[in-house]
């Protein structure tokens, strides 16, 4: 609720969910992170949905709850709001809310207030086995449920408005249900929230969000020329340019260091000739063994050379797009990259690649800096399992020695790397088998 467009009218009912940005108050005596004891809300008959307004008191507890860090007898609160539910129930019935809205209007409030609860630390030992919806419909999870009814109110808000408007306050009250544990939860329980308020909206009609038409007093001219500009506008005016020239400078000297390191890139310096050396006996793979299944699975790539060995990681799979936090996928594979690092001793250097694509941002200023920083985060998940850590350097290179030319999108993903260089130690080839050896 991000924007007063999913903003709907007030007088919905006695209870007013959060409104970040709006310009509706918290509410008065909300409580904070440190409370220990939820307090029901007193039931507020006013506004146009008799039903909302009959659940305002579990409305209220459900962001109560959620932010409470202990709770001294959890069973205690669990029979306390089975009373408030059948309380509601009564308020309802009185209220002549039909009983289909009551019964689905229940079972949407336990599912939200069941979250609320087993989200906490204390709600494990009491709502894992005797939940509320457990008690009233026999029934352990409702995050899927509360959407299938939800589509299906949808279709017809005119006969359910009430209703609907009562499962969009459980969702902006935080209510997540199945979406919490799917990729891009968040993003697509925004978007059905807002399509539900759009509806609601479509329904009631607009109302006014200001608390009162004529709030803003009258400025004659006479007043307002007598005061001049205040002191913190010249302040943050000025701290505003500065940003700016900041900014702008930071971004010509990433131009600047951009074509240098094209310029770098375009030298070409003829290679000498070394001289023939006697033929080495064949090495046995130091590492490439040990990492089999990651190879196998695509995760890494592994080159065992005759002098070094190099593990290559992808940076599309490794790093979102433009960020330096190693996905969890990877963490474990890095894991495994350490244990055998561990069993060959040598210098390890970690290396960061990117495209030819220009990256100019608030942190990255060129993409060496974010082939840096990408290095450095591979380089600290490895030296916190290492046995030696000093062992490890890291290094950008930005988008120099590409593998691939950077002319198709498929390239270029070649070209978004990280290397781990390892160059053993004289007479660490018996090692090199040992680590064979530990992967089995």
């Amino acid at each position: 609720m991000n924007s007063s467009s999913e903003s709907i009218s007030p007088g919905a009912g006695g209870f007013v969910p959060p409104n970040p940005g709006g310009m509706h108050p918290a509410a008065a005596g909300a409580a904070g992170p440190t409370a220990t004891q939820p307090r029901p809300g007193r039931w507020a008959a006013s506004g146009t949905n008799p039903l909302v307004a009959a659940a305002n008191p579990l409305l209220n507890l459900v962001p109560q709850i959620r932010s409470t860090v202990h709770h001294p007898n959890p069973a205690w609160l669990r029979e306390h709001l089975v009373v408030e539910i059948r309380q509601f129930e009564a308020r309802a019935q009185e209220a002549g809310v039909p009983s289909e809205a009551i019964i689905g209007a229940r079972y949407c409030l336990c599912t939200a207030l069941d979250e609320a609860a087993a989200l906490t630390p204390w709600g494990g030992s009491v709502w894992s086995s005797h939940s509320l919806l457990v008690s009233f419909h026999n029934e352990t999870w409702g995050g899927e449920k509360f959407f299938h009814l939800l589509e299906r109110l949808s279709q017809q808000p005119r006969q359910h408005l009430d209703l609907l408007e009562l499962l969009y306050f459980c969702l902006a009250l935080g209510f997540e249900g199945r979406y919490r544990v799917l990729d891009n939860g968040h993003a697509q329980l925004d978007a059905l929230r807002h399509q539900l308020a759009l509806t609601i909206r479509s329904v009631r009609g607009e109302f006014e969000p200001a608390l009162s038409p004529h709030w803003r007093d009258v400025v004659t001219r006479d007043v307002a020329r007598r005061f001049g500009v205040p002191l913190w506008v010249c302040v943050a005016l000025a701290l505003l340019i500065g940003f700016g020239v900041f900014v702008g400078l930071r971004i010509a000297l990433a131009g600047h260091s951009d074509r240098l390191f094209a310029s770098i890139d375009a030298l070409h310096v003829p290679k000498l000739q070394p001289a023939q050396a006697p033929p080495r006996p064949a090495q046995a793979p130091r590492i490439a063994k040990f990492l089999e299944p990651e190879i196998a699975a695509g995760l890494v790539a592994v080159r065992d050379q005759a002098d070094r060995s190099v593990i290559v990681l992808r940076g599309d799979g490794v790093f979102k797009s433009g960020s330096t936090s190693v996905i969890d996928r990877y963490v474990p594979v890095l894991a495994r990259v350490a244990d055998a690092l561990n069993k060959v001793p040598g210098n390890v250097r970690v290396t960061g690649y990117t495209d030819d694509t220009p990256v100019h941002t608030a942190r990255f200023a060129s993409n060496w800096d974010l082939s840096r920083e990408r290095a450095e985060a591979v380089r600290g998940m490895i030296a916190a399992r290492l046995d030696h850590p000093e062992r490890l350097a890291a290094e950008g290179r930005g988008t120099l020695d590409p593998v691939a030319p950077n002319d198709s999108p498929a390239n270029r993903a070649l070209n978004r790397r990280v290397e781990i260089t390892l160059l053993p130690a004289p007479g660490s080839a018996a090692v090199g088998a040992s680590a064979t050896q530990g992967a089995n």
